[in-house]
């Protein structure tokens, strides 16, 4: 009994040991030391205050001031999102951006580079071209730079995939609100077109039921229904089949098939969406 005691004790101590130990706190950005092409900000500024830019899941506004040559200043407006699939909403739908096409505005040139959850608007004199490699450089040494495309579209399935038919989707989901934000691809074979969509990350429940009470259930045909897969109508004859994975993520499939054929293409999405890590 003694031995029992003492080693629940023991248990006890450590678990009081292990909630001592403090947190590692996220190391603050200095800004002012954030180099281009080794010069030094002249100039810097960060504002949570955001509201008034009305743009969903901003966080904050860095801006930052450079002076490369004598009257030559270039400018950097960063706009900092909660997460990377915000950032990739804004970039691909708001119209604001034209990738690595330079924008004339007035009498200065906009380049506009997206990376992971940042997206950097460079602001120059129209006669002084800056080197996209230049700027590109800058995004990559900025602080918490991952790159690469997000890892979440790696669950997708990969064969027939239509290219430029990828989306983000964060308001509106299968014509009603959404409740979560959802990376989305159009997949094409012959006349057979079809989408898969998954949640970008796991999704409490009450938001996967608030969302599917908003869609049009139906009874598939030809198929046996099961009972934790959701059949809808996607519009325009179309069908539809949604599910909350085991760990919380959701797997949708749509498209102008029979409930049979979508169910194939249904079954290897969500496998591919619950074995993936991310």
């Amino acid at each position: 009994m003694k031995f029992v005691c003492k080693c629940l004790l023991m248990v006890v101590v450590a678990m009081g040991l292990v909630a001592c130990i403090p947190s590692k706190r996220e190391k603050p950005v200095v800004y002012s030391k954030i180099m281009y092409k080794n010069v030094t900000p002249f100039a810097h500024s960060v504002n949570p205050s955001v509201a008034s830019y009305n743009i969903p899941a901003l966080k904050r506004v860095i801006d930052l001031s450079y002076r490369v040559a004598p009257g030559d200043t270039l400018n950097v407006h960063i706009l900092e999102f909660k997460s990377d699939v915000y950032a990739m909403d804004h970039y691909m739908n708001s119209g604001k951006f034209q990738g690595i096409t330079p924008i004339l505005r007035g009498e200065r040139l906009e380049q506009s580079i997206r990376a992971d959850c940042h997206i950097f608007i460079f602001s120059h004199d129209s006669f002084r071209q800056y080197e996209r490699s230049d700027l590109e450089t800058f995004v990559r040494h900025f602080p918490g730079y991952r790159g690469g495309f997000p890892q979440e579209f790696l669950s997708l399935p990969f064969e027939f995939r239509e290219a430029g038919r990828t989306s983000i989707q964060t308001k509106y989901f299968m014509g009603v609100k959404a409740y979560f934000p959802v990376l989305v691809q159009s997949y094409r074979n012959a006349d057979l077109r079809w989408s898969v969509a998954r949640s970008w990350e796991q999704v409490e429940e009450h938001d996967f039921d608030s969302w599917v009470l908003l869609l049009n259930r139906v009874e598939p045909e030809g198929i046996e229904p099961e009972s934790d897969i959701v059949y809808f109508d996607a519009g325009n004859n179309g069908n539809g089949m949604a599910q909350q994975l085991a760990g919380g993520r959701v797997a949708v499939a749509w498209g102008y098939l029979s409930w049979a054929d979508l169910a194939k293409k249904f079954k290897t999405a969500s496998d591919r969406i619950y074995e993936a890590r991310f």
